[in-house]
């Protein structure tokens, strides 16, 4: 099931979701040693673009695909980014064609080895897969109460909907693709939510959309619901406070044809 698929789900996600993928792509910027622009780079499972257009600071050419046309519909920066409708198993590209491919929060709905044949296909030899994953904690700066909140009643109440987790990520499996691994990178960064935003970012999860989908509530409900459980964590609806985000990145060199 694709639970972002919908008109709805593209809407919330568009306006819902904080942008900080820059901070991730300076990483693998300096990691890569990027120090000229890569001629051509591509976002798999872009969503509506905010991890694809920090792609422009890396490469001259940038392209995202998704499997949701509401999604592409909702992408930024149109004029500077080509947007295709594909699945992440089957990209509309010529062999070895890309000098860097990127996954951002969205690995763990694929089927991951039609994904990484698809990937070794339409990567240049030594050409970089990045596979990264942005995620909320659960952690608020300065109350650890909202973390038990987060853990013992939002995750009870909606918990994440079923994804793959347990996928060999081994060298030995790995190298049977053509593909080297290397350490992963981990870092968590800031983002700042008032009470409205942290409502809106919360829509956005699948935990939320898959309750939707299955018609257990409404997402006018689901916003109600987080609404009286934020307020104690809200004196103020404008106020704003500071949440962490962390950082997962896997690393893939290409190593043959």
């Amino acid at each position: 099931m694709n639970f972002f698929g919908s008109k709805d789900a593209a809407e919330r996600y568009a306006t819902g979701r904080p942008d900080f993928h820059a901070g991730t792509i300076g990483r693998v910027k300096a990691f890569l040693g990027i120090e000229q622009k890569l001629p051509l780079a591509l976002d798999v499972a872009c969503g509506t673009g905010l991890s694809t257009k920090a792609l422009l600071s890396v490469a001259d050419e940038v392209y995202g695909t998704d499997l949701s046309r509401e999604m592409l519909d909702r992408a930024c920066e149109k004029d500077k980014i080509r947007y295709v409708v594909a699945a992440a198993d089957n990209q509309p590209f010529e062999d070895e064609e890309f000098d860097l491919v990127t996954v951002s929060s969205a690995i763990h709905w694929f089927d991951i080895d039609a994904f990484l044949t698809e990937a070794g296909r339409i990567l240049k030899t030594n050409g970089w897969l990045v596979i990264y994953e942005n995620y909320f904690t659960g952690k608020m700066d300065g109350n650890d109460g909202f973390t038990n909140w987060v853990n013992e009643v939002y995750l009870k109440r909606f918990p994440s909907p079923p994804r793959n987790k347990n996928y060999d990520w081994s060298a030995g499996n790995l190298k049977i693709k053509g593909l080297s691994i290397t350490v992963p990178d981990e870092f968590e960064n800031a983002i700042n939510f008032n009470k409205r935003q942290l409502i809106s970012y919360f829509t956005t999860q699948s935990n939320i959309i898959s309750s939707i989908e299955q018609n257990l509530l409404t997402c006018d409900e689901a916003e109600q619901w987080l609404d009286g459980q934020l307020a104690p964590y809200f004196n103020d609806a404008e106020i704003v406070h500071t949440f962490l985000f962390g950082n997962r990145l896997k690393y893939f060199q290409k190593t043959t044809i």
